[in-house]
Parts: C-alpha cells; structure tokens; sequence
C-alpha cells in the first residue's frame, strides 16, 4: 500500500519530465518498477521516461499506474483539480460526481492515456493497479465503453484506416482533425510491427545459452573430470581419458546387448529407442514389409538382409529401391555410432566396396522396371560405386544407362563427375567431363553446387597451371550462370588451385576470406572440413601472413564453425601452422601470450612447435631466452617429451652455451637441476627397457657442463665413470668431443677435484682419445697431489708420458 500525500503536481517541459513536491512518501524500500531521483529542492523527479499526456481532464491520487519498468513507462501522474483536498478524503473525487465525465473506461483519463495503457497491456502483457474507484464500477465502466472504440481504444482512432510505413498523421484522410495524443497514438499503433513467427528447435534455447559464453581458456575441455588429479597433461593422455570414459558406456551397450533378457524395464517414457537393445531376427521370426521399413529407417544393415531373406523378396518396388539405396550407402559399414571422443581420434580408413548377393539380385530386378525406377536404380547403384572409389564397375553401369537412355538424378552425374579425377590421360579428363555434361543438357537435369565441386576437383589434377587456371574459371563462371551458392567445398577446391600461383594469390585468397566473413557456413560435403586447414596453411607457409593468419583463425571462431575441426589430426595440424605463423611474424613476447593462452588446455604443441619455438630463443637476446626457459621446460616435462632427442640438445644448448650464467648465478643450480632431471628419466628409461636408450654426445657433454658449474662433482663422477662402462650409451659409437671434455677438465681443475679429473683420464684413455698428457702434466703442476694420487695419475697416463709432459712444462 503506498500512501503519497501531495501538494502539487506540474508538468514538465516537452521533453515530460515530471515533478512532484510532496510531504510524505511511504513506498517499500524495493519496491520494483519505481525510479526515484531527489533534487535539492525536495522535489522528485521521475527519470525521464516517453509517456502520453492528457489535456482534458485531471485525476486524483487513485489514478496513479505504474507499469513494467522495461517498457519504459514508470509513472503517469495526472493534475489535480482544485478540489484536491476535500476530494482526496472522499471515497468519490468531487470530480467524479460531475456530469462531466470525459468518455472512456478510465474515467479522468484522455484517449491518450487510454491507448498508451491499451497497446501496453495488450502487446506487452504489462500488469497494472487498478483504482478501487475501476474496480467498484465495472459494469457502468462497460456499458460506458460501448460505441466508443474496439476495447481500450477510442472509438475516433480505432475507425481510421489502416496505412502502412505511416509517418505522419497528417497522411490519413480521416476526415476530423486529431488533437496531439491522438497524433502520437496513431503513429504508435502504425509503427508497431510484429515479426514472423520463427521455427525454433527444442535445443535452439541452449544453443543461444551457450553462445554467451566463451570459452575459458584456463580450464580444460568440459568431458575430463574437473580434479587437478584427472586432467590430462599430455596428447597421449588426452586421448586415453576421453576414450576410456566413452569405453565405459561402449561397455554398458555391449552388456544391454548381451543380456538384454535383464534389461525388460522401461528407463524411460516415452521410451528412448537408443536405449533399447536392437532385436534379433532368426528363422522362426514373424517379419513384415514394415518391419523392413523400421529397420531400414534405422540403418540397421544386417537385421536388413536378414528380414530380406525371410520375406523371399516378397515386398513392393518402393521398399526395394529404398533397400537397395541402403546397402549401396553403408555397404560393408555399420551405421555410424555417435560415439565423439572415437571418431575424433580415430584414424579414417578406407573401405572396399562388399558385393552382397542381394545387390545384386535387387538391382537386377529393379533396373528392368519402368524407367523412372531404373533411374533411380542406376543412381543408387553408380553412387555407391563412386563413394566406394569402384571406378571401372560404376563406368560400366554409366555407359549401360545411357545406352538405355535412361536419365540418372543430379547425384548420379556428380558421382560420375567425381570418379574423372582417377583417369590418368589428361586430354579424357575433359572429354569425360564433356560427355557427362553433355548428357545432362539431354536429359534435362540442372546441375547443382557439388556438380562443380566435383569439376572444380578434376581442374586440382591438370597438370599446366593455365589449364587448371582457364577451367576454374569456366566453372566459376557456371556456378554464376545457374545463381549457385558457393560451398565450402568450393573455396577449398579453389584454394587448392591458387596454392600453385605462390604470392600472386594473395589479393585472391583474401577475398575469399573476406566473402565468407558474414555468411553462415554448414556442413554440405565431406570435403568442406579441409577447408580451414588449407586456409591457415597457405596463410602460414606460402604467404607467412599474420593478417591472413588472423582473418582465417577468426573465421573459424566465429559462430559454430569449429566444427569443421572435426578430429584429433585436423586441429594439431591447424594450430601447428598457426602457431609457427606467429612465431614467424610477431615479437617472441606476443606469441608467447598467444601461446600461454592456447596451452594446454585447447591445444598441446606437437614436439616439431616446440623445437622452433627452443629454435626461436637462440635468435634473441640471453635475457628473453632466460625468461622463458623454464616455462618451455616444464612443459616438455609435462607433455612426456623428454624422449625427443631433439627437443633435449635445443634445451640443453640454451642453458650451457647461449644463456651460459656467470659463476655465482643463482640460474647454475637450477640449470644444473633440468640437466639432473634429464639423466634420471634416461637412467629410468633404461632401467625398465631391455633395449636401452641411446643419446648423443653433445647431450651427454652438456649435461655434464651445467652439473659441474653447480659444482656437483659427485653426479660428474658417477655419469662419467657409467659412460666408460657402457660406452654404447652414447648412439652410433660416439664419444664426448673434445670442446666438452676440454671443458669438463677446466672446471674440475678450477676447483682442484681430483677425482672427477681422473674419471675424465680413464674416459679418455680408455676410448684413446688426444690430449690425456696434456691434462696429466697440467693437472700435476696446477694441483698439490698426494703420493698415492701421483700414482694413480701415472697409471692412467702412463708413467712415462706423465715425466715427458713435467719435463716439457719445466
């Protein structure tokens, strides 16, 4: 209940503002739909807000309405009358009780106001407070209304004619003039246009819902368990966590199928045919023709042949035809599962087509019916042919129709189309292509997009680029004639054919780009899912553009085309060059905030990425390369690439040579750490192998520089006396070289390790390698050595060249 006890109530300007002084205010504290602003002056002003005044009359208290606040409308407040004071206390404003009451079923209130409250409750399904006063008199209210206008509306208004895109009221030849809110309620009703209703689908709402939301780049993919403990950290986890998940619901089918004799409940109603178990077709089985129908509706390919034969070919042509079209589709193939995570890891494999006997005994009988069904006899049968790459048969059943004069369908002349590719003379190509259109002309048939796509396809084989150029644009210039939409399919052929001009394809390449920029992609062919690779390809390795790069990775974000990403192989290989284009063009900072964005939990970089990106750093400054080494490094742990042996000497080459620290840098230990951490995952490796793993020797002689600048001598010891007894751990009979091991020696000399020096000696030696004097005599004149220590140097050396090396150096 609100209480407003008012003194006096004014009109605004023309732009309606409104402002109320008043004594007294009593409106719950949130109250929806009120929106107050206080002035200096203690008056309130309403926000401003478009409403409808009303000049005839005025209203008390009572006549106050609010509406919903997204309509804009908060408050219409009426002036009042003299005679406020008595009449507000009154059951009955004085002004009611006149004879003068203006028409309409708000007593008080102008055609204006009536209207405004009309479309409003009409079109808007708005709610209002009605005055007590409305409420006791509805019938008087009722009959009131009668004659005045069609509902809320005034009866002036409501008879004039209809005129569509009115812009003025001036334009109606209404035959009266009209005051000012009868102007502005004409022109409101004439303005108001609903659209068509649109055909929505029962996931269209959460569809609209997910397209609010982008994606977080800093959670993985929605199918892993969100536990920092289940997260995959590597490609081969990726994949062994998702198809382990989808394996355990193959696994729930698979006992629902072989024990379906437990599962007679229902789970569901109505009840979910993917849920039940397929049913089994034996001899004894009662099956009809619509049996038949059901399952081939459901593409059910064996319980088809099955039923088949039960029913001895006895079934109407339709049903025949409509088998026929199914085993030439799946032929030796089972339906396609919707299982996600396998197909999007699963390799594609090619199929050989399977010659059923049914086949063969269906067509046979088909193709000498009337012939329009032989048409469409010979059109399933050369579709399924040229899908299964059959060239010479589907040829034979080609040249067979047309000796018949017997006109295929649109898909059977594309199928055809799509197998002149396989011929090998160029020259039969053309004419093969000629022939075929030439007996669509005959026949009537108007090709569609996939009939040049599938042309567009035969110009990618042509082996001059002039040729290949001129037939493009002949079929561009076909797919204009006929006004056909270009697919994607279309700009992959032609991307596929501008890919031979090198850089004078630019200009072209971008237009293609620009042309699909607004235009909302599907799915049409198989082929429309190369699209977006070869785009960033080209982008990447032909052109090394970063705005084409961009333009092609926004189009593919943008909408639902990611789906054209549509397996495991697809998406490494995009962002492969993705990445190598940005590494390539921009600053190493900016790729590497693009790189921290997609890693890992959109993309994991194959190892080839990673070696440029460790490529990249030897190109910058230490200060750069420092920085980023050990974010670089903690993911080769991550991603199990610690078995690339490339990735290990780019690491390992970065932190002993191009960012080499000084002595007392705290940057040694931790480099000595990663080089630690590298031999313990091959000393692991081959722990667990009966085949050991071998590496090279500029690993093996770098990881012993960064242990010896950490002043770990022990590790050196230990890694240097292995090697001299299993020499083969090093690949292809290697041996450090003698940069590493002219090294190795000045840092144990410098700190006067002893033992580590004659580890060194005895690899030397033992592989008879040049310079063990010399080491021997420098060591002896350098280092204080005890006389057991003499003695082991001599006998290392050989006692002989240990004299000739101090006699020189005296």
């Amino acid at each position: 209940m609100c209480c407003l006890f008012v003194r006096a109530c004014v009109y605004a300007r023309a732009r309606a503002l409104c402002v109320c002084t008043y004594t007294r205010l009593s409106v719950p504290r949130e109250a929806p739909g009120f929106s107050f602003h206080r002035n200096s002056d203690g008056s309130l002003f309403l926000s401003e807000r478009p409403y409808f005044e009303d000049r005839q009359c005025g209203a008390s208290v009572n006549d106050l309405w609010f509406t919903r606040s997204d309509l804009g409308l908060r408050f219409v407040i009426r002036k009042i009358t003299s005679c406020f004071p008595y009449s507000f206390r009154r059951k009955k404003p004085t002004w009611c009780l006149t004879t003068r009451v203006p028409a309409g079923p708000f007593n008080g209130f102008g055609p204006g106001l009536r209207l405004a409250r009309s479309c409003i409750a009409n079109w808007s399904g708005m709610t209002t407070v009605e005055s007590k006063r409305r409420r006791r008199k509805k019938k008087e209210r009722r009959k009131g209304r009668e004659g005045r206008g069609n509902g809320f509306l005034p009866g002036r208004i409501a008879s004039l004619p209809w005129v569509p895109n009115l812009q003025a009221p001036r334009d109606l030849d209404s035959g009266f003039l009209l005051s000012k809110e009868e102007e502005m309620c004409v022109l409101w009703i004439h303005n108001i246009q609903i659209p068509n209703r649109i055909e929505r689908g029962p996931t269209d709402i959460l569809k609209a819902l997910e397209s609010t939301i982008s994606r977080d780049y800093t959670a993985p993919h929605y199918k892993f368990h969100d536990d920092p403990f289940l997260i995959p950290q590597s490609s081969m986890q990726n994949r062994s966590y998702a198809l382990a998940k989808e394996s355990g619901r193959k696994t729930a089918m698979w006992v629902r199928e072989e024990h379906r004799d437990l599962f007679q409940h229902k789970v569901a109603d109505p009840e979910i045919k993917a849920f039940v178990p397929l049913p089994i077709y034996t001899e004894e089985s009662k099956v009809t023709e619509e049996t038949l129908l059901y399952e081939i509706s459901n593409g059910n390919v064996a319980n088809c042949i099955t039923i088949y034969d039960l029913l001895k070919g006895e079934m109407t042509i339709p049903t025949k035809q409509a088998l026929l079209e199914l085993l030439c589709f799946y032929n030796n193939n089972e339906r396609t599962d919707e299982w996600l995570e396998t197909h999007w890891y699963k390799l594609k494999q090619k199929s050989k087509w399977l010659s059923y006997s049914q086949i063969d005994v269906l067509f046979e009988f088909l193709k000498e019916q009337e012939p329009k069904i032989a048409a469409a006899a010979y059109t399933a049968m050369i579709c399924g042919l040229a899908k299964y790459l059959r060239a010479d048969k589907a040829w034979h059943f080609y040249d067979e129709s047309q000796g018949k004069n017997i006109p295929l369908s649109v898909n059977g002349y594309n199928a055809m189309i799509s197998l002149v590719p396989m011929l090998k003379q160029e020259d039969l190509k053309s004419k093969s292509l000629t022939y075929i259109y030439r007996a669509m002309t005959t026949n009537g048939i108007t090709p569609n997009i996939h009939t040049f796509n599938a042309a567009l396809n035969v110009a990618t084989t042509l082996k001059t680029n002039q040729s290949a150029l001129d037939f493009t644009r002949e079929t561009l210039a076909d797919i204009t004639k006929f006004k056909l939409k270009p697919s994607l399919t279309t700009y992959y052929y032609l991307l596929k054919i501008l890919s031979r001009f090198g850089d004078a394809s630019y200009n072209n390449f971008i237009k293609i780009l620009t042309s699909l920029k607004n235009e909302t992609i599907t799915v049409q062919n198989e082929n429309d899912l190369n699209f977006f690779i070869v785009a960033m390809e080209m982008a990447s390795q032909q052109f090394c553009d970063r705005q084409a790069g961009e333009m092609v990775n926004e189009l593919l974000l943008t909408g639902e085309n990611y789906k054209f990403i549509n397996n495991n192989k697809r998406e490494y290989f995009y962002y492969r060059m993705y990445l190598e284009l940005i590494l390539a063009t921009e600053e190493f900072e900016t790729f590497f905030k693009l790189y921290s964005k997609l890693v890992p939990h959109v993309i994991i970089p194959e190892p080839a990425v990673m070696n440029a990106i460790l490529e990249a750093l030897k190109l910058h400054p230490v200060q750069t390369a420092t920085q980023y080494i050990p974010k670089l490094w903690s993911h080769m742990i991550m991603f199990s690439y610690l078995n690339r042996e490339e990735l290990l000497e780019n690491i390992l080459h970065l932190m002993s040579v191009h960012c080499k620290p000084v002595s007392d840098s705290p940057l040694n230990a931790q480099f000595a750490e990663m080089a630690l951490t590298i031999w313990d995952h091959i000393q692991a490796q081959n722990s667990k192998r009966l085949q050991h793993v071998f590496v090279s020797n500029t690993i093996i002689g770098n990881i012993i520089l960064l242990l010896l600048r950490a002043n770990n001598f022990t590790k050196t010891t230990e890694i240097i006396s292995l090697l001299v007894r299993s020499p083969h751990l090093i690949k292809n009979g290697q041996t450090i070289t003698t940069e590493h091991i002219n090294q190795i020696f000045e840092l144990c000399l410098a700190q006067a390790y002893v033992p580590a020096i004659f580890t060194l000696l005895e690899y030397v030696t033992f592989h008879s390698l040049e310079g063990a004097g010399e080491m021997a005599g420098k060591l002896y004149k350098t280092v204080s050595l005890t006389l057991n220590q003499e003695n082991i140097l001599a006998s290392l050396v050989g006692n002989d060249v240990l004299q000739l090396q101090i006699s020189d150096k005296t």
